[in-house]
């Protein structure tokens, strides 16, 4: 009877989990930034609330669609990075969506220079522009994911990365270091490797101080979020912990 209720428990997870990562909000809209730069974006979100998709500026000198991902905020607006092939964040994206009209900034990571959104249309969800969203199978994870961000107050690139070694079916050991001014970082302990329920997994007491955090993979990526309280992250710097979102480097 017991392992038939927790059988039952782990069964509604997966469902709820299957559910929150379904497609829920989709947009694709072109125009200009700040009237002069011609540009293009779409984007998904799903049940968790992770906005991704691509940004497109025709006249480019290398034209091609630039990964974007991010989050929805609780007051309804997305806040998105504009991430190269090998993790580099090129841009910063905050974006806002009413009746339809897109409205928002593009930031330069290393100026800080602020670029408005102007003149944006809806548009047809170009083709390739989506898909980043669907959960990673279990077999396929990365063996490593990093990104890195220009720091204004250092003058230097920083970012973090994230490690993976298998540990059996659907267990890995995992190694994270996150570098955006201060330092967190962690690793599984030797025997208790990380256990994947579909393509996420949770992993509590990393430290002394008992923090905790969920990882949700995806084929071009994956998302670090903490679960724990902020005291948790006493064993780091001020304002640091592994949230982010990571480039898949390797398979």
């Amino acid at each position: 009877m017991k392992k038939a209720f927790c059988t039952s428990i782990l069964l509604m997870l997966s469902i709820v989990s299957i559910q929150a990562q379904r497609i829920v909000e989709r947009y694709a809209f072109e125009g200009t930034l700040d009237g002069k730069t011609a540009v293009r974006l779409a984007f998904e979100v799903n049940g968790d609330g992770i906005a991704a998709g691509h940004i497109y500026y025709p006249r480019a000198k290398h034209p091609a669609p630039i990964m974007i991902i991010g989050h929805k905020n609780s007051a309804g607006n997305y806040y998105m990075d504009e991430y190269q092939n090998d993790g580099e964040i090129t841009g910063y994206l905050a974006l806002r969506v009413s009746k339809g009209k897109l409205t928002g900034e593009w930031t330069n990571p290393r100026t800080e220079k602020e670029l408005r959104f102007t003149n944006m249309r809806s548009i047809a969800f170009p083709k390739g522009f989506g898909g980043l969203l669907v959960p990673e199978d279990p077999g396929k994870l990365g063996h490593l994911y990093g990104y890195s961000q220009y720091h204004t107050g250092m003058k230097e690139m920083m970012g973090g990365h994230v490690e993976l070694r298998a540990a059996g079916k659907n267990r890995v050991h995992f190694e994270v270091s996150n570098v955006p001014g201060n330092i967190a970082e962690g690793r599984s302990e030797q025997g208790r490797p990380a256990v994947l329920n579909g393509n996420q997994f949770v992993y509590n007491e990393v430290n002394e101080c008992h923090y905790g955090f969920k990882a949700m993979f995806f084929p071009k990526f994956v998302v670090l979020e903490s679960t724990t309280d902020y005291e948790t992250r006493d064993c780091f710097g001020a304002h640091v912990a592994f949230d982010g979102i990571y480039i898949k480097k390797k398979d």
